[in-house]
């Protein structure tokens, strides 16, 4: 009798506990596609031994993405123009280079073929919805890492505890790493 009572108290005690709350959606940067933004930050890109850092201004319309790769001085080095219509690679005395994608105009201009179809995803926080991809989250819920098409996408700092943009972003494949600082984002 006296286990069938601690049972029932049990079950009663149960039944006023607090649902348990379904895990939301991992902290994501959560902007439109026709959202305009810009970040100005540092950039790092090692392939195999080469090296080379500077800055970055990237600014994101609807349908166009530009970014500015800068010196460690402040020398425009490289801008690259991506819409609907292709992707344009201007180098300062060089000839304007035109491809279809960001992918393969790096490679041919560069001989490294930078993910920037992929970056403009990964670095609002989120995969490129059309291809598979798998996540996992830190002890705050936020996006610690994403893996898409042999990439590895570590999001080792936030802008801050309650900001879901990154302020770090590191990206790396098999003899490629691109290191990334945002120092300023803003939606304009």
């Amino acid at each position: 009798m006296r286990y069938l009572a601690v049972a029932a108290l049990a079950l009663v005690l149960s039944a006023c506990a607090t649902p348990r709350v379904p895990v939301s959606e991992p902290s994501v940067v959560k902007l439109g596609a026709d959202t305009p933004w810009s970040l100005q930050g540092r950039i790092a890109i090692k392939a195999g031994e080469n090296s080379q850092s500077g800055q970055l201004h990237w600014q994101h319309r609807p349908g166009s993405e530009s970014m500015l790769l800068l010196s460690p001085l402040g020398q425009g080095v490289a801008r690259i123009v991506s819409d609907n219509s292709g992707v344009t690679l201007e180098i300062p005395n060089k000839p304007t280079r035109y491809a279809p994608d960001a992918e393969s105009l790096t490679r041919e201009a560069l001989g490294v073929a930078l993910p920037l179809s992929g970056l403009r995803h990964w670095i609002l926080v989120r995969p490129d919805p059309l291809r598979p991809f798998e996540q996992s989250l830190d002890n705050t819920g936020r996006v610690a890492q994403i893996r898409q098409d042999g990439w590895i996408i570590d999001y080792p700092q936030y802008m801050s505890e309650s900001d879901p943009r990154p302020r770090k972003l590191n990206v790396a494949r098999a003899g490629l790493e691109i290191r990334l600082v945002i120092d300023k984002w803003e939606l304009e």
